[in-house]
């Protein structure tokens, strides 16, 4: 009962404490500029009288829908479906948030976004490549001469359709460590400028492959194994300087790549995809020459679809891509190529970032032209650009037509080989004819026929099917010994022979007393040509003599005819006047046994190959004929396949450029010299090729390959007055570049320039468009000793903005932009803005916008575009109307008294780091916090009503407002009745000996009485970030509103406005004592990583006790999951994903991931983690 009586005693005295106290409500005023002051009301608790607020109590009282502020009744144009999901405003353009998810900037609002231009990762189920956006604006870019490829982004590892990027540790600096060639090469370099409409924030520019230096605000980081450089801060625009390195084709062709494990991981693939990467390079030699030919087969065997279907799930996208779907976008081409290059050996990476054109005006890239490719690394050369897109509209390949006949491409397979068999005695052969990508020609499938002859005893014919065993059955030999029937195989294709090729094989026939054999088995020989043969008696145990016996067509001489075997004798020939196959028949004969032994003779004919018609000039991509004869060497007409090759010198291989057939000994043959042949000086080379009968022979007179040329420009042009560069490109037939070549320019049939072409045939005219209109522009090529002349012309028209943009736009105000477009009367001109893209329809060449104005404060750039063309970029700030909210608790005469004077923005966003007076018992200023609140300390000095005013001045990005108010101030409290209550508590408590109470007690009145300390303070001393967190050694710097002398921890600091301290790690108070004012302020110096630990277990882990959940009980990724549905998500992964970097990880962590952590705590949470410590 006694326990009870004393809690009662403590409880009331505790209450009639507070209730001397607190005896009248909270007041609560707050107007926008230039209105009014409302008042409103609400309970002050004892921390707010005291001088200590907590964020949660601080923050503003906005009307909330689905926790996010409702702002239509302040800014009608807001409605509810202003803000996203996350509280983030999706009336923001995507042109300002390009292609990539929205996130927040350092030091921006939380409602601005940036361009990403290297994701983590790319799933192809779900990529990002597959835009149809042609008109947004996403960036500028101007000295792209030479450069088609800005990267973003290199991917390494491809798992699962995922592809992972390269993780590198990157260096310090704006300078690319450049490889240098070691092997023939030329350059040319471009200076190029990029404007962005977003920025990029904290990750990597869009640069060239090979960069030497960028030039950017803020620290920039070099990755050089990506060749990438990122930024630590924000970018809107940069510059930079690339090189492009220029190798000739021939040194290409023969290129190794260089040896790199990195590049050769390839994901667990089907048999199929293994055969297709094996049967692509089948046949070709050269690392450079099989990247090619992947290339080259997937641009032309796949299509190129942006509605293409993604793989469904259970198939991977690569294999979705290859053998289902077989179209896609840039980024399905690429990874096939990618993988099918490893599959071959050939270390190769993933690219993203955009395609722009190639051209040193200014240009507009857009979403559309985000694009990926691949790179390939060779010995002496570097990386080299590949892109396997399939252009838009091509489908499966289409092969040439009118092809010429391909020779006799397969081999001869015949089992058993010998035969051996007996006398008359039938045997049979098979025959295999194995082709070598032996296909259709001119839609003529291929037709093979097969004849078996020997020496006129018999001959079977058929046709046989390519790698079909066809058995052929051979009628019995009369006589034994040993024979060689041959097998001729002849191709054709719809009924024209393309060629022949033999293959003789052995017959032994038994039956012999002794046997003979010749060495070698069979001769070729030339017409007229002398040969020999040894030939072998042997017969064990045989002892009588055996006659030899020569049947031939030709003259010959056997040195022995006859002898006991074992003996040998050696068989003179020379080969007859006529080509053919001929049979030298050896009998031996002893009694009544005779044996045969043949031995084939293969005669060929020596042959002349003469051109009799040629042009003495050709000209590359353009067809002309050669004709001449074949003759044998008594003049007789030779027929066979002819080829024509044009040759730099006697005993360089040769281009082939025509291929024929020789019939009755003549030939007229239709060549085209092939596109990439370099013009020239050559030999034209007819080649007969021989057959099986006639020798090889050729005629090689000399001709000049000549080329036409391209001027490559855009025949229409518009673009904005003033200086112009104007580039194009002189290129030979087959797109390459023609170097150092004069280009003579001409600006309406007055101003008139000559320029050269560079090593790439790039030009750039700089012009000067001085009127608006029309402009006409000649460009012309005299041509060269190996070069046709070619002309070009260029209507441009140049344009000229006339118009007034404001400097400054007000959110919540509507703006009005008139204006003309000069030079022009009729089209369309657009205005890109963060509010979204709007078009204006010319009328006599003028135009208006009205353009609401509804994002976050801040500085922007604006685009104004004539159908396309860009013609001024203009920045922008965009300001946002304020609000002042004034909370503060009830005033006494002669006491410390707490006024938080809280500064939003349109969308009721805080807005911290503002200067914000107060009027009242005297002129104020104190800086807004994280929560836009500034608190002010004021002692009223007598009671009554006073007029108070709080006032913001405004700035660049916020317009000043003003909040008037009164303050109720009650006369001093009835101390007696207080001090009452003191003297009896501690009696009562004596009396019943709880001393449970007495320890409360005293710690109640000690809250209550450093409470009343703190209220002493002003808030004059602002440390130079917030929160103010500090890692080991960081200098802090701290500002006072008036000169003070400064106290660190209870020692003295030194005098004056700003400090400059580096403190030892640990919890710091510093005391500003000035003339009538004192200061204190609180500072942390930390280790980021155990700092980011003890937040996590002090605040978002209470955040998940006070939600009922365990909090240690449960995984970091399980608890966030758990809190997903009441907050949001993208803090909840950034605080465990940052935490669990912290804590487990090797991962350097600084003050960019801790601000990152504390951020995303702090909108979780509700306020500042700091404010309770």
């Amino acid at each position: 009962m006694r326990g009870y009586v004393s809690a009662l005693l403590a409880m009331l005295i505790t209450l009639l404490l507070i209730a001397s106290i607190n005896q009248i409500p909270t007041k609560l005023y707050g107007t926008p500029e230039r209105a009014p002051a409302g008042n409103g009301s609400g309970i002050a608790s004892v921390e707010n009288l005291l001088g200590v607020s907590t964020p949660e109590q601080s923050a503003g009282k906005s009307v909330m829908k689905n926790g996010i502020p409702d702002l239509s009744r302040f800014y009608p144009w807001l409605n509810g479906s202003s803000r996203g999901p996350n509280g983030s405003p999706s009336n923001l353009s995507r042109e300002y948030t390009n292609m990539t998810p929205q996130f927040r900037l350092p030091g921006m609002s939380s409602n601005s976004t940036g361009i990403l231009t290297e994701p983590e990762f790319i799933d192809l189920r779900r990529n990002g490549f597959r835009r149809e956006d042609t008109e947004r604006i996403i960036m500028t870019v101007r000295g792209a001469a030479h450069t088609a490829y800005l990267r973003g982004g290199v991917y390494v590892t491809y798992l699962n359709g995922t592809w992972h990027r390269l993780n590198e540790t990157p260096i310090t600096g704006n300078r690319g460590v450049l490889p240098l060639p070691t092997v023939e090469h030329a350059n040319v370099s471009d200076n190029i400028t990029v404007v962005l409409a977003s920025p990029i924030v904290e990750d990597n520019l869009l640069t060239a492959l090979y960069t030497e230096e960028v030039s950017a605000p803020g620290g920039l980081k070099y990755y050089p194994e990506s060749h990438l450089f990122g930024t630590s801060g924000v970018v809107w625009n940069y510059s930079f300087k690339t090189v492009h390195y220029i190798f000739p084709d021939a040194l290409l062709k023969g290129a190794k790549t260089t040896a790199s494990t990195r590049y050769l991981q390839t994901p667990n693939v089907s048999e199929r995809v293994l055969e297709l990467a094996r049967n692509i390079t089948a046949g070709i030699e050269g690392d450079y020459l099989k990247a090619r030919a992947i290339e080259s087969y997937l641009r032309t065997h796949y299509e190129f679809d942006m509605n293409a279907p993604p793989a469904p799930e259970g198939i991977d996208p690569l294999e979705w891509f290859l053998f289902h779907s077989k179209r896609g976008v840039c980024i399905d081409f690429n990874t096939a190529f990618v993988v099918l290059a490893r599959l071959n050996g050939i270390p190769a990476r993933l690219v993203t970032g955009y395609l722009i054109k190639e051209t040193p005006a200014e240009q507009a890239v857009h979403p559309i032209q985000a694009h990926a490719w691949a790179e390939v690394p060779f010995e002496g050369i570097g990386w080299v650009t590949f892109d396997a897109t399939a252009p838009a509209g091509v489908g499966e390949s289409q092969k040439p037509e009118n092809q010429s006949l391909p020779g006799p491409d397969f081999d001869i397979l015949i089992k058993p080989d010998p035969v051996v068999t007996e006398v008359s005695r039938a045997f049979q052969v098979y025959v295999t004819v194995i082709p070598h990508g032996l296909g259709k020609v001119n839609g003529c499938e291929p037709e093979l026929g097969v004849k078996i002859s020997m020496d006129g005893l018999y001959s079977v014919s058929s046709t046989i099917a390519p790698n079909i065993t066809k058995p052929f059955r051979m009628s019995g030999i009369p006589e034994p010994g040993t024979y060689h029937p041959t097998v001729k195989v002849t191709l054709s294709y719809c009924g024209t022979m393309g060629g022949t090729k033999s293959k003789t094989f052995t017959v032994i026939v038994r039956g012999g007393k002794f046997s003979l054999t010749a060495e070698p088995e069979n001769l070729t020989l030339a017409t007229g040509g002398l040969g020999g043969v040894r030939i072998y008696v042997t017969g064990e145990g045989y002892s009588r003599r055996v006659d030899l016996s020569v049947e031939y067509p030709g003259r010959y001489r056997l040195l022995k005819e006859s002898g006991i075997p074992d003996f040998e004798s050696d068989l003179l020939l020379m080969a007859p006047s006529r080509p053919g196959d001929y049979t030298v028949k050896i009998t031996g004969t002893s009694g009544d046994t005779a044996v045969v032994l043949q031995v084939p003779l293969h005669v060929l004919g020596r042959t002349r190959t003469r051109i009799t018609g040629y042009p003495a000039e050709i000209l590359k991509d353009q067809p002309f004929w050669v004709n001449g004869t074949v003759t044998d060497e008594n003049g007789g007409p030779v027929d066979g396949p002819v080829y024509v090759t044009l040759n730099e010198s006697k005993d360089s291989p040769g281009v082939v450029v025509g291929r024929g057939v020789s019939i009755n000994g003549r030939f007229s043959i239709e060549c085209s010299a092939p596109p990439d042949l370099p013009p020239g000086n050559y030999q034209i080379v007819a080649h007969f090729g021989g057959n099986d009968y006639y020798l090889p022979s050729n005629s090689d007179p000399e001709v000049i390959v000549r080329d036409r040329t391209a001027i490559q420009v855009e025949g229409q042009m518009v673009t904005k007055t003033g200086k112009f560069e104007l580039g194009g490109k002189l290129v030979d037939s087959a797109g390459n570049g023609v170097p150092n070549a004069t280009i003579e320019v001409s600006l309406d049939g007055t101003f008139h320039i000559n320029i050269t072409t560079d090593s790439a045939g790039v030009f750039t005219a700089h012009l000067l468009l001085e009127t608006p209109g029309e402009h006409r522009v000649l460009i012309s090529y005299g041509g060269g000793r190996y070069y046709l002349d070619a002309e070009a012309a260029v209507n441009i028209t140049a344009v000229e903005l006339n118009a007034t943009v404001p400097d400054r736009w007000i959110i919540g105000r509507n703006i009005t932009i008139n204006g003309s477009i000069l030079g022009v009367d009729s089209g369309s001109v657009s205005l890109s803005t963060p509010m979204g893209r709007f078009t204006s329809v010319l009328e006599g060449g003028r135009f208006n916008f009205t353009i609401p104005v509804n994002v976050s404060p801040g500085i922007y750039n604006v685009f104004f575009t004539y159908e396309d063309v860009l013609l001024e970029s203009i920045p922008v700030t965009i300001a946002s109307p304020t609000n002042i909210t004034v909370e503060f608790g009830e005033m006494r005469e002669g006491e410390n008294a707490t006024i938080a004077v809280r500064l939003v923005d349109a969308f009721s966003n805080p807005v911290p780091g503002r200067i914000v007076t107060l009027s009242l018992f005297g002129n104020h200023s104190a800086r807004t916090d994280m929560n836009g609140t500034a608190r002010f300390t004021v002692r009223p000095g007598e009671s009554g009503r006073h007029r108070a005013r709080a006032v913001f001045e405004g700035d660049e990005f916020y317009l000043p407002s003003t909040a008037e108010f009164e303050v109720p101030v009650a006369g001093r409290p009835p101390y007696t009745l207080i001090l009452a209550g003191l003297i009896i508590l501690p009696a009562g408590v004596l009396v019943y000996r709880r001393m449970e109470d007495i320890v409360a007690l005293k710690l109640g009145i000690a809250s209550a009485l450093r409470g009343l300390e703190k209220r002493r303070y002003s808030p004059i001393l602002h440390p130079d970030r917030r929160p103010p967190v500090y890692g080991e050694g960081e200098k802090i710097t701290v500002t006072s509103d008036v000169p003070v002398e400064l106290f660190v921890d209870g020692k003295p600091a030194g005098t004056g406005n700003k400090f400059e301290l580096v403190l030892p790690r640990g919890v710091h108070e510093l005391l500003a004592k000035g003339e009538k004012v004192k200061g204190w302020l609180k500072v942390w110096v930390v280790d980021y990583r155990e700092e980011i630990m003890r937040l996590y277990d002090r605040c978002f882990l209470e955040l998940a006790r006070r939600k009922g959940l365990g909090g240690k009980d449960l995984a970091p990724e399980e608890l966030a999951h758990r809190l997903r549905g009441e907050y949001d998500w993208n803090d909840l992964k950034t605080v465990t994903y940052l935490f669990e970097v912290a804590r487990y990880s090797l991962y350097p962590v600084g003050r960019r991931e801790f601000m990152e952590f504390y951020r995303s705590l702090s909108r979780l949470v509700g306020g500042d983690c700091y404010g309770e410590d």
